[in-house]
């Protein structure tokens, strides 16, 4: 069985989404000083079985986050960006019968203030809105700011794949949660799941 990667489409370039999510309780004035690989969604908290990690977690550049554009590179450092960090998981599934995302890329990056996240997070839903196909939905109560989109794709063999968009702030944080898979077997619920977990990662003990 074929590796997802080698017929999963790319959808999105792996740029630096930052989000708006709207209150589930957290301040808004939260400020972290944690690592964000400290935040990253681990391997056993993915709610599906036999995910590998394909791309460890690791800290990630102002220049990699933008994939090489410096615009936003240059914008990410005007809004303050820190530190960031991202690691992807996939699993080898039959595409065609598959439920559940089959390729996770997690990001969560933390800037300097809460109005450098914000701004950072306002870019992003432009971006992600702009991009042709995308259909928006709600992502419910999820942190401070949040949005979604989902953009479907015709892979080489006929058949559809989904790419689903999370992102979200929490203070000075920004979360990204990209999750791929067969259209109608994966859904915005099970991206969801996973940013709650990610989430959870970066409160202190006993913040909602």
């Amino acid at each position: 069985m074929r590796r997802v990667a080698v017929w999963m489409p790319r959808i999105l370039a792996p740029v630096a989404m930052v989000v708006a999510l709207t209150g589930c309780g957290i301040d808004s004035q939260f400020l972290s000083s944690a690592d964000p690989l400290n935040a990253l969604i681990t391997i056993d908290q993915l709610v599906a079985p036999d995910f590998t990690v394909t791309t460890p977690a690791t800290h990630v550049s102002a220049a990699g986050l933008a994939a090489g554009d410096p615009a936003i590179a240059s914008a990410l450092a005007h809004d303050g960006l820190q530190s960031a960090a991202r690691v992807e998981y996939q699993r080898d599934v039959d595409f065609s019968t598959s439920n559940g995302p089959i390729d996770v890329v997690a990001t969560a990056e933390r800037f300097a203030g809460v109005s450098g996240a914000s701004s950072a997070y306002s870019a992003n839903v432009r971006q992600l809105d702009a991009i042709v196909g995308a259909v928006a939905a709600s992502t419910g109560p999820l942190g401070d700011e949040a949005h979604s989109i989902s953009v479907i794709r015709t892979t080489a063999g006929g058949l559809q794949a989904v790419e689903i968009t999370v992102v979200w702030r929490v203070g000075n944080l920004v979360n990204i949660i990209v999750a791929r898979g067969r259209y109608g077997g994966t859904r915005l619920d099970d991206a969801l799941v996973l940013a709650a977990l990610q989430t959870k990662n970066e409160l202190p003990p006993g913040v909602a």
